[in-house]
């Protein structure tokens, strides 16, 4: 079953995924009723670091409901089907869910973290991080090739109307307009949104909380099930087994490596990355990459 891409999956794919959701709802339907016990993890970070792959391992769960970015917990965002609804209604349907471990990927949301774990007692989150070059690779390659000069367009704003600027703290907004170009590579504009997104994990005061947790894309990708293991000691919930990783590939590890970014938005990415990467994560105690 695997993890579509953004040139799809094919037929036999499809069918394959579509039995598997037959029998995973049948499934919880006749073993857990609406509104049970459960457990909620959000997975937040920046985009193109692995949230989707990340998302699929836990689809794989039987025990799990899955919310990706675009769900019925967005149904409200008429703009981009993106922001989560009223945290009321938010409630209301991950309760209603029918399995005891629910994932939600509010990406957009992950400056406004403290807010969701605040109105699911005992939740978790899961900070999902990538080498800066694979993601502004990927996300020039996935979203198109101004994507980069779009996305910083309301932090040079100070639109703190748009998800992409709100709560980023004026010292990283500073950086960023100081390194910004209109004329600039793409990649380098992409590689400055890496920075704008993984800066909130330090200026909103997520290190060191016990409810969030790291975790590397390249530790993912590269030993999936011991990463997953620790992952699901960190929420509190039985590990299904090394079945769930099956899908994982790491074909797309160090894709970015030969990107030649301008020196001083590299410096800028580099060391957040290194300061990202001392901290505790899934699978591992502490390193420096």
């Amino acid at each position: 079953m695997r993890l579509a891409s953004k040139d799809g999956i094919g037929w036999g794919e499809k069918q394959a995924f579509r039995w598997f959701r037959l029998r995973k709802k049948a499934h919880q339907l006749l073993r857990y009723r609406v509104g049970c016990p459960k457990t909620v993890l959000f997975i937040v970070g920046c985009q193109r670091s692995g949230t989707s792959m990340i998302h699929h391992v836990f689809r794989s769960d039987f025990q799990t409901v899955t919310f990706d970015e675009v769900s019925p917990l967005s149904s409200a965002d008429a703009v981009e089907g993106l922001r989560l609804n009223p945290l009321d209604d938010v409630r209301r349907k991950i309760t209603a869910a029918r399995a005891p471990l629910v994932i939600a990927k509010p990406l957009v949301e992950s400056q406004n973290l403290e807010h969701l774990l605040a109105a699911f007692p005992g939740s978790r989150a899961l900070w999902m991080y990538r080498n800066f070059q694979d993601v502004a690779r990927s996300n020039l390659r996935f979203f198109g090739e101004n994507n980069g000069h779009r996305d910083l367009q309301p932090i040079l704003a100070g639109d703190q109307g748009n998800w992409r600027a709100e709560h980023l703290d004026p010292r990283d907004r500073e950086a960023i307009t100081d390194l910004y170009r209109p004329d600039m590579d793409p990649h380098d504009a992409a590689a400055l949104f890496w920075y704008a997104r993984n800066s909130l994990y330090f200026s909103r005061g997520y290190a060191g909380n016990e409810r969030i947790r790291l975790c590397r894309y390249e530790d993912l990708v590269s030993t999936p099930g011991p990463v997953m293991a620790a992952v699901y000691d960190f929420v509190g919930r039985p590990y299904p087994g090394d079945g769930i990783v099956a899908d994982v590939f790491s074909s797309s590890k160090g894709k970015g490596r030969d990107l030649v970014l301008a020196e001083p938005v590299r410096g800028l990415c580099r060391d957040l990355l290194e300061r990202l990467d001392a901290q505790p994560r899934a699978g591992v105690t502490a390193s420096a990459d």
